[in-house]
Order: structure tokens, then C-alpha cells, then sequence
């Protein structure tokens, strides 16, 4: 395995920590302005240090940077119930809406309740969440604005961004196709934790 330069392994280094702060990698754009460099100066960094060995780079995804060998932060992980696709009208945690068992790093989950939840279309992707994602999700009832939440409405469930509003509350999507929800009659099941994704 070849050795990094000194920005090299300052670029790795941040990639290592913001896996560990966030449990997903950087965007390059996020890489580039934590160094203050172009978009193109931080892909042919990664590029470069994905040459000699220390990580791979995905394509068509923007947060699709995998640490390899021994700079692969070191984790223990949990199980979490996973809920697959929820059906209209069934409380969110019936037994017929468990799909099995996923296991995650524990430092996403804490000393927190959570469970995990399949993610569903493509309604949060400019927020890098995508179709397939499986979303770890805080159990609780309230949530600050801005953040992310699984909500029931009309007893479907929905992964949005939440924001109150003087008398209602706003449900936002992160892709520009879906237009905002307005209502009244909300409860919040959760706040997303973060996101595990399989390549």
C-alpha cells in the first residue's frame, strides 16, 4: 500500500470523522469546502487516495466513499427492528409490519430507543437519502424544526423534513418534484438518526 501525502491523509483523516460523526462519508462538495479547494481538487484527492489502497469511491452516488483496511473506523453495532414498507391503516409497530432484524453501529444509536425503517422513493434524495436506504430512526413523539422525522398522516407514514408552522405543521421533501404537506393533524414517530446503505 502506498503512502498518502501529508494533505492526503489530512483528507482521509476528515473523511474517517465525519464517517464516525454522521455514519455516512462526505460528499466530495463537503470535502472541498472543508479544505477550501475546488470540487475537481477534492475528487483528485480521493481519486488518488483511492489509487493507493485506502478507500473506494462508488459511482453515481453522492455519498458513496467506502474506508478500506485499517483507516475503517472499528465499531460495535446493535439490532434494530427493521419495518418494511408500512401499510395505510396498521399502527407503525404491529407485528405484521416487522421485517426482520438490521444491525447498526452503535454510536448512531447511543442510549437512545430506535428502530430502523426501509426507505421508500425518492422524496428525501437531495438530502442523500435514498430508495433501498434503510433509515435509523429515534423513537419520539416531538421534534425541532428543520429536522427530519417520521410522521403519520391519515395513518400513512412518511419521511420528511418538519418544520411548525403558527397553526399547522409543514412536512417538507428533499427533491423539488414533491410539493410540501400542510397539516393539522400530525404525530411524530421519530427523528432520523442516520442512514445505512448497502452497495
Amino acid at each position: 500500500m502506498k503512502t498518502l501525502t501529508n494533505r492526503q491523509k489530512e483528507v482521509l483523516d476528515f473523511i474517517a470523522s465525519f464517517i464516525r460523526e454522521h455514519a455516512y462519508p462526505p460528499t466530495i462538495r463537503e470535502t472541498a469546502d472543508r479544505f477550501s479547494i475546488s470540487v475537481k481538487g477534492a475528487y483528485d484527492h480521493v481519486k488518488a487516495i483511492e489509487k493507493k489502497g485506502f478507500l473506494r469511491l462508488g459511482e453515481n452516488r453522492s455519498r458513496s466513499i467506502e474506508l478500506l483496511g485499517r483507516d475503517r473506523p472499528e465499531r460495535s453495532v446493535v439490532e434494530l427492528p427493521l419495518l418494511g414498507a408500512v401499510a395505510a391503516g396498521k399502527p407503525i409497530f404491529a407485528d405484521e409490519n416487522f421485517a426482520g432484524a438490521v444491525h447498526v453501529p452503535a454510536d448512531i444509536v447511543r442510549s437512545q430507543s430506535c428502530f430502523a425503517l426501509s426507505v421508500r422513493g425518492d422524496s428525501m434524495k437531495d438530502a442523500g437519502i435514498y430508495h433501498g436506504d434503510i433509515a435509523v430512526i429515534e423513537q419520539r413523539q416531538t421534534a425541532d424544526n428543520g429536522e427530519i422525522v417520521v410522521a403519520m398522516i391519515d395513518d400513512a407514514v412518511t419521511l420528511k423534513r418538519f418544520f411548525r408552522e403558527n397553526n399547522r405543521v409543514k412536512l417538507v421533501a428533499e427533491n423539488p418534484a414533491y410539493a410540501p404537506i400542510y397539516t393539522q393533524d400530525v404525530r411524530i414517530l421519530g427523528r432520523l438518526r442516520g442512514i445505512i446503505r448497502k452497495y
